[in-house]
């Protein structure tokens, strides 16, 4: 297997931190994100220790924020001559109430959405220095669990829910991934591939805070039987992150099964597109020139 450089964000837990874990386990340079400093330091520690493998790094950014995400890109691209894979695995769940960041948006839906399709368009040109790129975002089965989306209203101000908001940023950002594949298709780009997993229902800390609805805290605790391992949830993104199976291919969706099927409920090329646009939207102000654009 060609050595390769990896960078996964949210890495300092659960699926991104196994993951990781993995991937210096396998022999390859990693880079890994958090978002608290002292925190990121010691998971490095702690994965050169684990693995025998120090050839691991850290990046330190608020997803929340998307003039962070692009300091991230700048302080990687800063540093790296390429990059071979990118593991957009960070997300997160908030309250019971719309929240914004401190730029104005939906915290679900930045860092669930807007921040990994602007990561991943920053660091297209160190990717397509790779012999064969590869984009991987990790999304959720959840993504077929948040019910209609309203695309004259993504961001939820007028109808947001906390079950809504995740479900619907984890089917969105399928729908931008599949266009961000046809955007690097129409520029020419061939050799970045862009698949998207899940984890099914891993043991994770994701979404634990106080804000979390009542409801929501004891559906959570009672299915924390019936979880699997985080070793386990992390399979589908160290497949297709490294597997030599998946070159070449893209616009695929692995699961705990293996390759499985996205839930197609809502999809239309016009509803996709709608995404798209908010996404270049929201993100254009923080590219180096005019966003891109691409057809559903």
């Amino acid at each position: 297997m060609d050595k390769k450089i990896i960078l996964v964000t949210g890495a300092t837990s659960g699926i991104g931190r196994e993951a990781a874990r993995a991937f210096l386990v396998q022999g390859h340079t990693v880079v890994i994100h958090g978002r608290n400093r002292d925190k990121a330091l010691n998971v490095r520690r702690e994965l050169a220790a684990e693995t025998g493998n120090g050839d691991v790094d850290v990046l330190v950014a608020d997803l929340e924020s998307l003039a962070a995400v692009r300091r991230l890109a700048e302080e990687f691209n800063g540093t790296y001559d390429q990059l071979d894979v990118l593991v957009n695995n960070a997300g997160n769940q908030y309250g019971g109430t719309w929240q914004a960041t401190a730029e104005g948006h939906e915290k679900t839906m930045t860092v669930n959405l807007f921040a990994p399709v602007l990561l991943s368009l920053l660091l297209i040109d160190s990717l397509k220095k790779s012999r064969h790129g590869r984009i991987v975002t990790v999304s959720s089965a959840s993504h077929a669990q948040g019910g209609r989306p309203y695309l004259d209203d993504i961001e939820l101000k007028d109808h947001y829910s906390y079950t809504r908001a995740y479900g619907l940023s984890k089917l969105y950002v399928i729908w931008a991934m599949r266009s961000l594949r046809k955007h690097l298709t129409g520029q020419g780009i061939g050799s970045i591939d862009v698949n998207c997993t899940h984890p099914g229902m891993a043991r994770t800390n994701l979404g634990e805070s106080d804000q979390r609805p009542l409801l929501m805290k004891l559906v959570f605790a009672a299915a924390v039987p019936f979880m699997s391992s985080v070793e386990k949830g992390a399979e589908p993104t160290i497949h297709a992150a490294t597997s030599p199976e998946v070159e070449g291919l893209s616009d695929r969706y692995f699961g705990p099964k293996g390759q499985e099927r996205v839930s197609e409920r809502h999809h239309t090329p016009a509803n996709e597109q709608a995404v798209w646009a908010h996404c270049m939207k929201v993100v254009g102000p923080y590219l180096p020139s005019e966003p891109p654009t691409a057809s559903a």
